[in-house]
């Protein structure tokens, strides 16, 4: 059961294309009566054109957020609630969906969301129900279909590029035995294969002719035409994989430290990134010494790869 007992004040950005949201996450509730609060503004090219505010009960977790940076649209999810809420780019309301109306609250159920361009993607799970779902709807909200995934708990789920393939984890766990894939999805819902593995990350080639799947100690190569493994390599340092992003015909993987204070935080440091070729072997690697970051991304701005971190920076390779 996930629970807010501390006063806390969050600040996020999410950052992709011309769209981006900034949320405030006011908390510190911790007992019937008392609530949250969040609020949620919708920039483009950094000019505010919409604020949403919401009032949480204490016991309610924070809904998480996603957005396409170049249409606008973005999403809120509250799997707690078992609902979505859909936003137009200029932060209004269209569409709303309830995943489990005659369940009630659960805090052990997930709705992760792919939002493209012209689809939105959810993977719907309850502790409850003996099977994970995907369900795709278009922008405006009308269903397409609905697909049953092979365990009971849902992961992660990602989107190509050109919106033609889904990839979608679930997981069973009894006693010490785990049961694991990573389902590849067509345009109509139907599974074309499964790889053995719970992704953290999927990134889509240039070409769309491969998938990199990333955990924090895994990289699995898989062919978008076959949707059947071709390789798997296990990280290269220490620290685990927190992010890839493809470069042409090279895989670029950052692994950085993990760093745990005596406070019970953590961080990450010293960040290590590994070119890899499509066969997923070694062709360079840098380091950034005396590094330290909550959260961090990797960009492709024409040819360099930069990466993104505390408010910087920092190119990394450049063709």
């Amino acid at each position: 059961m996930i629970k807010i007992f501390c006063s806390l004040f969050f600040l996020v950005t999410f950052s992709y294309g011309q769209f981006s949201l900034t949320i405030d996450r006011i908390g510190g509730a911790k007992k019937a009566g008392e609530v949250n609060s969040i609020r949620v503004v919708l920039l483009h090219n950094g000019t505010a054109v919409n604020t949403i505010e919401r009032k949480l009960p204490f016991d309610v977790p924070f809904p998480a957020s996603y957005i396409n940076g170049t249409t606008g649209i973005f999403v809120l999810s509250y799997p707690f609630d078992g609902f979505v809420e859909v936003y137009s780019s200029t932060g209004n309301k269209i569409w709303e969906q309830n995943f489990f109306k005659e369940m009630g609250p659960n805090y052990e159920r997930t709705i992760t969301v792919a939002l493209g361009k012209n689809s939105i993607s959810f993977l719907t799970s309850d502790v409850h129900l003996p099977n994970a779902l995907v369900h795709k709807y278009t922008i405006d909200g009308a269903k397409q279909w609905e697909t049953v995934l092979p365990f009971s708990m849902g992961y992660e789920i990602a989107l190509s590029p050109d919106e033609q393939t889904i990839i979608a984890g679930s997981y069973f766990v009894l006693e010490d035995e785990v049961r694991q894939s990573s389902s590849m999805i067509d345009a109509q819902g139907i599974i074309m294969g499964n790889i053995d593995l719970l992704f953290r990350k999927a990134v889509f080639s240039d070409d769309d002719s491969f998938v990199a799947l990333t955990t924090g100690n895994e990289i699995v190569l898989v062919s978008n035409e076959s949707k059947k493994e071709i390789r798997r390599i296990r990280k290269q340092t220490s620290g685990i994989i927190t992010d890839a992003i493809w470069n042409d015909n090279e895989l670029i993987v950052q692994e950085s430290n993990v760093i745990t204070p005596n406070d019970g935080s953590f961080y990450y440091s010293n960040p290590v990134f590994i070119s890899y070729s499509k066969e997923l072997k070694e062709l360079s690697r840098k380091t950034m010494d005396d590094v330290t970051f909550k959260s961090s991304s990797l960009r492709k701005v024409g040819t360099v790869i930069e990466l993104n971190y505390e408010g910087k920076s920092s190119r990394i390779f450049d063709k």
